[in-house]
């Protein structure tokens, strides 16, 4: 019985050593992200600007003539 619960404790000590381990590897990996800098939002703004430009805003005005076209084809007036 005494055995059992040597290794048990041993164990625990082993598991618990991993686990600060883990600790201070999340904390080394939380401290090398930062927050981005205002090149990099003005950079990611500037993207999202013309992917709606681009590609949004033609895509949206397809749907609404394919839209149109198919109500006219109903005879609804809109």
């Amino acid at each position: 019985m005494m055995d059992q619960d040597t290794r048990v404790v041993q164990e625990l000590q082993e598991l618990n050593q991993k686990i600060s381990n883990l600790e201070d590897l999340l904390t080394a990996q939380s401290n090398k992200m930062k927050k981005p800098g205002p090149v990099r939002t003005f950079l990611d703004a500037g993207v999202s600007l013309l992917f709606g430009l681009f590609i949004l805003g033609p895509v949206a005005a397809v749907v609404i003539g394919v839209l149109m076209v198919a109500a006219s084809w109903l005879g609804l007036n809109i």
